[in-house]
């Protein structure tokens, strides 16, 4: 659990490094990795809550996959953590999703949500804010120091990243 909390704490700090230094199909896709961590880790946790009145199906599912939260897979877990009460989940999954599109084809029009890199970066801040927002009072269980102090270095990054203007379309 500790582990997947730190793979996101790494993996948006390395988003908002990545997309400063022109990389913004590569920080897209670490932003996309760490909501998919932090899926992971609410699954884990929440795995009992989650799987009550489902059908036999879906709690084998849960068993043997959910915990991974496949690609394919994560709009329905996002569904399914915000009825059990983590509502935020929902939009952090799709502005993930869109991200993850983006990651892999660029601004195509064919195929890419986003037409500009600030487009992008929104997307981003919004990801690294609803984290910073939920991911204490979500683990609360957990939290230690080392989780406090990613914590606080990635509050302290997005907030410089925040200050710095968008880039040009």
């Amino acid at each position: 659990m500790k582990a997947r909390l730190l793979e996101v704490l790494y993996d948006l700090k390395l988003a908002l490094a990545m997309f400063n230094s022109g990389a913004s199909r590569n920080a897209a896709g670490k932003a996309f990795g760490a909501v998919k961590a932090l899926l992971s880790a609410l699954v884990v946790e929440n795995s009992a809550k989650i799987v009550q009145g489902k059908g036999e199906e879906e709690r084998r599912w849960y068993e043997r996959k959910g915990y991974t939260v496949p690609t394919h897979g994560m709009k329905s877990v996002g569904l399914d953590l915000a009825q059990i009460g983590f509502t935020a989940v929902d939009f952090l999954v799709d502005k993930a999703l869109n991200l993850h599109d983006y990651q892999y084809n660029g601004f195509d029009p064919d195929f890419s949500p986003y037409r500009t890199r600030k487009e992008v970066r929104e997307d981003i801040l919004f990801v690294v804010s609803e984290v910073l927002s939920n991911l204490k009072s979500w683990f609360q269980g957990v939290w230690d120091e080392e989780l406090e102090r990613e914590y606080s270095d990635l509050r302290a990054k997005f907030q410089e990243f925040s200050k710095q203007p968008s880039p040009p379309p």
